[in-house]
């Protein structure tokens, strides 16, 4: 079931979100598809099992599959006549199960006014997506960057490097944003964080400061 994001504090028009999906391996996590409408057709951010939903929305089913990491690929390709984008350093792992998937260098930006932001570190090929929407600038971090019971952390695994990490996020607190919408989420909590830009700052900073004295998130 798609339903469009709404927020108490602020208005996102022509956003939608596809329903939540458990994540096999952290309890109490979900994922979600995130759908931006365009005058010139529909674009979707992250693979996650709702997004074959989306063939039914008005405005049509997306044409593109705009994906934050290779970790996005153990869900399989969704039901629907698409194009997925990933990094080329992720490329090859996504490829797996979505072997039609192609490079950022290759994706025309046509759709909506967002920006591809390469965020090594969590994976080799992270990248978060900058969506310019009004007067609000939202950042889909992947799981790069997440809110975990309030506070804004990272994911380090066994594949991560925490120097490329913290190169990342300390260039991310430099963008303008007010809005983050991970890939993940702890169930019941809502899948968009509103924030003021000082505030998205200082959290960035505080992840890369934890992650600079040897913490995993």
């Amino acid at each position: 079931m798609l339903t469009q994001v709404t927020s108490n504090e602020i208005s996102l028009p022509n956003l939608f979100t596809t329903s939540a999906a458990d994540l096999p391996f952290m309890r109490d996590v979900v994922v979600r598809s995130f759908l931006i409408k365009g005058e010139n057709g529909t674009l979707a951010i992250y693979n996650a099992p709702g997004l074959s939903e989306s063939a039914t929305m008005e405005g049509g089913a997306p044409k593109t599959l705009l994906m934050s990491h290779w970790h996005e690929e153990m869900y399989g390709p969704p039901e629907l006549d698409l194009t997925p984008y990933v990094a080329a350093a992720d490329r090859a792992e996504t490829a797996r199960s979505l072997p039609n998937v192609r490079t950022f260098d290759a994706y025309q930006n046509n759709q909506a006014y967002i920006d591809i932001i390469p965020t090594p570190g969590h994976t080799a090929g992270s990248a978060m997506f900058l969506w310019t929407c009004g007067d609000h600038r939202v950042l889909f971090s992947g799981d790069s960057i997440w809110n975990h019971d309030g506070r804004w952390e990272a994911v380090v695994l066994g594949e991560s490097n925490r120097q490329n990490y913290i190169a990342s996020l300390e260039a991310i607190a430099e963008l303008d944003f007010d809005v983050l919408i991970p890939w993940v989420a702890r169930r019941g909590t809502p899948c968009v964080n509103v924030c003021d830009r000082h505030t998205a700052r200082t959290s960035v900073l505080e992840i890369a400061h934890r992650l600079r004295q040897g913490e995993p998130t």
